[in-house]
């Protein structure tokens, strides 16, 4: 038996003492992480994502993360992500949605910086950091008096465990090679509503076509087009989530005229047709 005492003097992680609030908590089982959320960002709140079990492929910020169950992945705001798992490692996740996240000498809604890595490996923490997703999980199912209260101090003890895990740094070398890259993404994602070609990106960034997709994929695991493709539909998918346009409307919003031919894109990418996803979305949130 020991008995330890608690530095009372301790400085918090948070800023101005003010704490992290959890907006939603979902725990994703493997029939739902078949369903690949495309590239997409959160303008007003970070995620965390605990997994479970499985493996698969994450693209965040500019960098392609193979990750793994016991990974911890850190999504900030504003900083686009692209979900792809393997589909034959039956990968299930805790998903955390948290706002109101201040860390001394970070953004609003960064739990790390744009220099360190975005996954983690929960380590020694694993079981401690997945018995505190359970419990979040179970509070919220229930919904008893007082679970906003418990959940409240939950994810603050969450988010400290979190930062005890030592981070990698692993800010890009600023070679030529990755300031293009960056600019190429950075290109793209202003302009993926607009009909580009791959021959009118190289043209405006004054590099050639081949050199250009032979860089892109090498970084993201996609080509341009391809990652214009995932970032519209990313886009779609945020919209039928979280607004009541119809799909025609949402066709035009994120660059296609032709509403079959987006329904048909939808549909090979994320394994469904937008009516379907939304009808389960709103089923799985209702």
């Amino acid at each position: 038996m020991g008995q330890y005492f608690i530095n009372s003097m301790s400085k918090s992680h948070f800023k101005n003492g003010a704490t992290p609030q959890l907006v939603h908590m979902c725990n994703v089982e493997t029939k739902h992480t078949m369903w690949p959320r495309v590239l997409h960002m959160h303008e007003d709140i970070m995620e965390i994502v605990f997994i479970k079990e499985g493996s698969g492929c994450h693209l965040i910020g500019e960098k392609k993360y193979s990750v793994c169950e016991g990974d911890i992945l850190i999504y900030n705001s504003n900083v686009l992500h692209d979900e792809y798992t393997n589909q034959d490692q039956n990968m299930s996740v805790y998903c955390c949605g948290i706002s109101n996240l201040h860390i001394e000498g970070l953004s609003a809604n960064h739990l790390v910086s744009q220099n360190q890595s975005y996954v983690l490996s929960s380590g020694e923490k694993r079981e401690e950091i997945e018995n505190l997703l359970q419990v979040m999980f179970s509070q919220v199912q229930k919904g008893e008096d007082g679970y906003e209260e418990t959940c409240h101090y939950l994810l603050s003890a969450l988010i400290s465990i979190i930062l005890q895990i030592p981070q990698e740094n692993s800010s890009l070398p600023r070679e030529e090679e990755s300031i293009l890259f960056s600019q190429i993404k950075s290109y793209i994602d202003k302009y993926y509503r607009e009909e580009l070609t791959l021959a009118s990106i190289a043209k405006d960034l004054s590099i050639s076509s081949y050199y250009l997709t032979h860089l892109f994929k090498k970084k993201t695991g996609f080509s341009p087009i391809q990652y214009i493709m995932r970032r519209r539909i990313g886009e779609a998918q945020s919209l039928l989530m979280n607004t009541d346009y119809n799909v025609t409307m949402i066709a035009g919003i994120v660059g296609y005229d032709n509403p079959n031919y987006f329904t048909t894109l939808f549909s090979k990418i994320v394994g469904m047709s937008p009516k379907k996803y939304r009808q389960l979305w709103s089923i799985s949130h209702s």
